[in-house]
């Protein structure tokens, strides 16, 4: 530190500061105008930069999943833990689809509410139907009371007709 003479005669004790380190004179300034020492202005500063380290971190936890993908996610794996603890049903058809049409001369009752817009009361209506006579087409669905075209629409990559096995003999 340099000793300057003050205007009323005393001594003054100035810090030398080192004029590339604008840290150093942003911290001296920080204490004479806070009237605090090193200590407590060292202090002040870990405590701002702990803070504004906290205000990051929750600001990247919030922006890493919108709220509405957790709850997806969420969902999903607790489906996927209670598919694990559930022993699955040894005669469960699989479920319907492009890659596994059903044949609707076989399929039983519950293969058929399988299909998107066939109920309990319309896969009656359609085993009905193929008991009196078995379907040829996929197109003669239509033909069952409370199918329309929309309906045959949505199920028909779902579904296949082939013959009974007792018709082929």
């Amino acid at each position: 530190m340099n000793v300057s003479p003050n205007y009323n005669g005393s001594l003054r004790f100035v810090p030398v500061v080192n004029p590339r380190s604008s840290a150093m004179i942003w911290l001296y300034r920080l204490q004479q105008r806070l009237s605090i020492t090193r200590h407590e202005s060292l202090a002040v500063i870990t405590l701002a930069s702990l803070f504004l380290l906290g205000l990051t971190v929750r600001h990247v936890q919030e922006q890493q999943v919108p709220p509405l993908a957790v709850d997806s996610l969420v969902a999903q794996s607790v489906a996927d833990t209670a598919a694990v603890g559930a022993p699955a049903p040894a005669t469960a058809a699989p479920s319907p689809s492009a890659e596994n049409p059903i044949n609707v001369n076989t399929a039983s009752r519950e293969a058929l509410k399988a299909l998107p817009g066939i109920g309990p009361a319309l896969s009656k209506r359609i085993m009905t139907y193929r008991s009196t006579q078995p379907f040829q087409r996929v197109d003669e669905l239509e033909r069952v009371s409370g199918i329309g075209s929309k309906t045959l629409a949505s199920i028909r990559p779902m579904v296949r007709v082939s013959p009974p096995a007792d018709s082929s003999q």
